[in-house]
């Protein structure tokens, strides 16, 4: 497998310098000589393989609420033989996925690793841009690269992720392999450097790349896609797993809204409306619980054809489960779909485990558990059971603030776009009409403030200068700020109501527990067992994986080492 392009005479010497230790044969082989009998010995005595399990829009409480429907050998495998974390919530605003899989594998926050959200206001090109999307990059298949630019990679990111010091620290002997159904949620597990990123692509029903890894597929990728489609699906109904009685702490109905190309009741058929296996049959197999185990599959072949654990060098897999975040949006987290998807994706994780166990050995390995972000209920179901809730709009923002800058500095766009809860105002137009940029920023926040749901708003100039409140969400607001890529003005609604557009149920991103709060789980190898109550972040994983490994932290990294759940064995080598 070739990696990373030269696109200039600079470019190809670094490429060589990093490619020095592997050869042209690709990932499944690596040159062993040349490393010392010191650095060979401490390599044996290091667990084989990490491999860490995100699930896309795990909120914590599930594990509580559905844990009496788990099998043994699933997350109650986790929880009771490995370290539960019961306190972990994310430390900045927005809660999206970029931002969660960025948080976990760089031990930072956006306003460190610049991760700002799922999109982005590009202020250069005046232009609203995926997170991870790069127009210098083509969308690699079984064909080879493609011609659609503007695909995934991780050049947006900053600073290093767990992985990249894994591949340091071993001179790029350390494997790294992520897996998705979502792109960001496999680039950025991957970090700068990864053997390989793949994602899938619902418009052709195969899984994918960039050619920032490679010009090519590896192989048993090609085969994967060729043997293996998600077509055998196709027609299936997504029944529930469990006897009726499992569901009764769910909705009895779902609502008008929650509704999707697989229908809003069970049995759900998963067709997408088509006659044969095309885009919209993809796009509606995202949503079932079949994506999971289809995304299994390919983990276990990614372990397998890479021999990920076979070898003295610790190798690092993530496995990103995208469909729970799927489902959850249309059904919600009181939904019989959302209880039914975690009973299923419980046997996955069983499986899964089983296998490596089989292929590595628990014993060998080290595995981590969190999700990215949480979700808020339905505002439609949590208003029929007398809460407070409401669904917004996002226009009523803009203009209002744009009428209250208008008012006070003349007519004007004063508004470029409201993305992320941030209102990103013409900074330019603001210099032109010698505005004071603080004030200007201060009438727009007063202006959202008057609209309906929104209880709170912080200015670009309170944040720069530090003049934010001591409080929960202040926090998180300023580490969640990025200079360069966020916005001007941070509004902030109540709980259980959110800026959407269309008819989207429910989705998350704001600073409440709801959102973000997740399970972290510590398992395997140096972990030391048990539950622990003290607050903590998923921005703590990589740093623990770090201490538990031995190698440097990540560069931009903020979370601490999660030293509880080291066995003492694994503190005194932490120690050194």
């Amino acid at each position: 497998m070739t990696h990373y392009r030269p696109r200039s005479l600079q470019a190809s010497i670094i490429v060589l310098c990093l490619l020095v230790s592997v050869p042209a044969a690709g990932l499944a082989q690596r040159h062993r000589t040349g490393s010392s009998r010191q650095t060979a010995a401490s390599a044996s005595r290091a667990p084989k393989l990490v491999v860490v399990i995100v699930v896309d829009q795990f909120r914590y409480d599930y594990l509580e609420r559905f844990g009496d429907l788990f099998g043994n050998r699933g997350f109650r495998r986790l929880m009771n033989d490995g370290a539960l974390f019961t306190n972990a919530n994310y430390s900045y605003v927005p809660t999206f996925t970029a931002c969660g899989h960025a948080a976990i594998f760089t031990g930072s926050v956006p306003a460190q690793n610049g991760i700002v959200g799922n999109l982005w206001f590009d202020r250069e090109s005046g232009k609203v841009r995926v997170m991870v999307s790069d127009d210098s990059v083509k969308l690699v298949t079984g064909k080879g690269p493609e011609g659609a630019t503007g695909i995934a990679s991780p050049r947006s990111l900053i600073g290093t992720t767990i992985g990249d010091q894994m591949r340091l620290a071993t001179n790029l002997r350390a494997k790294v392999v992520a897996v998705s159904f979502k792109d960001r949620s496999a680039v950025l597990p991957g970090g700068q450097r990864p053997n390989g990123a793949f994602w899938f692509s619902e418009s052709i029903g195969e899984f994918v790349s960039s050619d920032y890894y490679s010009m090519e597929l590896p192989q048993w990728v090609r085969e994967f896609n060729k043997a293996t489609r998600p077509d055998k699906y196709f027609g299936s109904k997504w029944e529930r797993a469990l006897p009726a009685a499992a569901y009764a702490r769910a909705q009895a109905t779902n609502l008008a809204i929650q509704t999707t190309a697989i229908g809003n009741s069970f049995p759900h058929m998963v067709t997408g409306g088509e006659e044969n296996p095309g885009a919209k049959f993809y796009n509606a197999f995202q949503l079932t619980p079949f994506a999971s185990e289809y995304l299994e599959e390919f983990g276990k072949a990614a372990i397998e054809n890479e021999q990920l654990g076979a070898d003295p060098f610790t190798d690092l897999f993530s496995i990103s489960f995208s469909s729970p975040d799927l489902t959850g949006h249309f059904y919600g987290p009181d939904s019989q779909e959302i209880v039914d998807t975690y009973v299923r994706l419980d046997r996955v994780v069983a499986d899964l485990l089983d296998f490596i166990d089989k292929r590595v050995g628990l014993s060998n390995t080290i595995v981590a558990v969190t999700g990215d972000h949480g979700v808020a209920p339905v505002p439609e179901y949590a208003k029929a059971l007398g809460f407070d809730a409401e669904r917004l709009l996002p226009n009523t923002v803009t203009d209002a603030a744009n009428q209250a800058l208008t008012a006070r500095f003349g007519e004007g766009k004063w508004v470029q776009a409201f993305v992320n809860d941030q209102l990103y105002l013409d900074q330019k137009l603001i210099a032109a009409r010698k505005a004071d940029p603080a004030e200007a920023e201060r009438r727009a926040g007063e202006a959202a403030l008057g609209t309906r749901g929104v209880v709170d708003f912080f200015t670009r100039t309170q944040i720069v200068e530090g003049r934010m409140a001591n409080t929960p969400i202040a926090r998180r607001v300023v580490n969640g700020f990025n200079r360069k890529r966020s916005g001007d003005v941070w509004v902030i609604t109540k709980p259980f109501s959110f800026f959407v557009e269309g008819g989207l149920p429910t989705t998350h991103g704001s600073p409440y527990n709801y959102d973000t709060h997740v399970p972290v789980i510590f398992f395997g190898a140096g972990v030391r067992a048990g539950r622990y109550n003290a607050e903590c972040t998923p921005s703590d994983i990589a740093p623990t994986l770090a201490a538990l490994l031995g190698v440097e932290q990540p560069s931009n990294r903020v979370g601490r080492v999660l030293v509880e759940a080291i066995a003492e064995k694994g503190r005194a080598a932490a120690a050194r």
